[in-house]
C-alpha cells in the first residue's frame, strides 16, 4: 500500500498541472465563452441555458479525449527515460496500472464536475429530487470511467504492438499498427453482434431498467432516460478479456523495454 501511495504521489507531482489546466480551461469554455457570445454576439437565437449546455457537452468530449492524450504522454515520457522503470522496485504492470488509476481518478473528478454543470443547465426539462439527480450523475460518470478504462487497456496493447513493430520496420510501424487496430475492432464488433455471441454469453439478465423509477423524470417524452439490461455471463466475460489484455500488454511492453 505504501508503494502504491508513493507511485500515486509521483504521478500527482508530474501531472497535476495538466489536470488543473483541463479543469480551468473547461470552466472557461463552458461558462465564460457562452457568456461572451451572448453578451457581445448578435443574432443568437439559442436559449441561454441551451448554449451553456452545448458548450459543457463539448468540454466533456474534449476533456475525455485529452485524458487519453495525457495517459499516452506520460507513457511516452517514461519510455524515453526507461531507466526509471528498470531501476524501480515495482513491476511494469504496477507502474502502468498506477498511471491508469491516476488518470481515471483525475478525470472522474473532471467528469463529475462538468456532468453536474450539464445537468444543471437542463434542470428545467426534468422533475427530480436531489437523490435522483445524484444517482443519474454517478451512473453517467461511472459509465464514462468504465469506457475509459477499457479504452486505455486496448490502446496499451496496441502501443506495445507498435513498439514491437518499430523494432523491425522503424517509423513505418504505424502503417501496420493503425490498420491492425481498426481491423481488430471490426472483428470484435462483428463477434459481439453475432448469433453465436448471443447464445453463449447473453445469460443471467440483470434488469437495470428498474433504476428508471429512481431517475429524473423528463417533461418531454423524447428526453426520457431509458436503461436496458446487463447480463452476468457477458459482464464476467468482459472482465476476463480486459484482465487478459492488460496482462498481455504489460508483459509485452516489459519485453520491449528490457530489450
Amino acid at each position: 500500500m505504501k508503494k502504491f501511495s508513493g507511485l500515486m504521489k509521483k504521478e500527482w507531482v508530474l501531472y497535476r498541472g495538466r489536470l488543473f489546466f483541463t479543469i480551468v480551461g473547461g470552466l472557461a469554455l463552458s461558462l465564460v465563452v457562452p457568456y461572451l457570445l451572448l453578451r457581445f454576439g448578435d443574432g443568437f437565437t439559442t436559449a441561454h441555458q441551451q448554449l451553456f449546455f452545448l458548450f459543457t457537452i463539448l468540454v466533456l468530449m474534449l476533456g475525455n479525449f485529452y485524458a487519453v492524450l495525457q495517459f499516452f504522454s506520460s507513457m511516452r515520457f517514461d519510455l524515453k527515460a526507461k531507466e526509471m522503470w528498470l531501476h524501480s522496485t515495482s513491476s511494469i504492470a504496477q507502474l502502468v496500472g498506477v498511471k491508469i488509476i491516476f488518470t481515471l481518478i483525475g478525470y472522474a473528478i473532471f467528469n463529475l464536475l462538468f456532468t453536474s454543470l450539464a445537468l444543471y443547465f437542463v434542470r428545467e426539462n426534468y422533475v427530480a429530487t436531489f437523490g435522483e439527480v445524484l444517482l443519474l450523475l454517478f451512473l453517467i460518470v461511472g459509465m464514462i470511467v468504465m469506457f475509459q478504462f477499457v479504452l486505455f487497456v486496448i490502446l496499451l496493447l496496441f502501443l506495445a504492438f507498435t513498439l514491437q513493430m518499430k523494432h523491425f520496420i522503424g517509423r513505418f510501424s504505424f502503417v501496420i499498427a493503425i490498420p491492425a487496430f481498426f481491423l481488430s475492432m471490426d472483428v470484435w464488433f462483428r463477434f459481439t453482434e453475432s448469433v453465436f455471441y448471443d447464445k453463449i454469453l447473453r445469460f443471467g439478465e440483470i434488469r437495470i431498467s428498474r433504476l428508471e423509477h429512481y431517475l429524473p423524470k423528463a417533461e418531454v417524452p423524447t428526453m426520457q432516460i431509458e436503461l436496458g439490461s446487463l447480463y452476468f455471463v457477458e459482464e464476467f466475460f468482459f472482465i476476463i478479456v480486459i484482465a487478459v489484455l492488460f496482462i498481455v500488454s504489460t508483459k509485452w511492453l516489459e519485453k520491449v523495454v528490457l530489450r
